[in-house]
């Protein structure tokens, strides 16, 4: 079972960003249980990135572990595997 948003204007605010800026609230970990439906919505506005859900979770995580920046995520997310 998902979790639901503990916060429904938050959870607005994150599905409102540019990829960019969700990226970059990811990798910042500003984002609260349940909003990563949001953040991979504003991802997705990015047409290059095609991959799943369970796909771009793996691949920020990556990138955190490599300490990229939000563009370089960005950029990992749009490259097809």
């Amino acid at each position: 079972m998902a979790f639901q948003p503990q916060n429904k204007e938050r959870f607005e605010r994150l599905r409102a960003l540019t990829p960019l800026a969700a990226v970059r609230a990811w990798l910042d970990g500003d984002f609260g249980i349940g909003d990563e439906p949001a953040l991979l919505a504003a991802i997705r506005r990015d047409p290059r990135v095609t991959g799943s859900n369970d796909d771009i979770t793996d691949i920020i995580c990556e990138a955190m572990d490599d300490g990229l920046d939000a563009a370089a995520c960005l950029e990992r997310l749009a490259t097809p595997r």
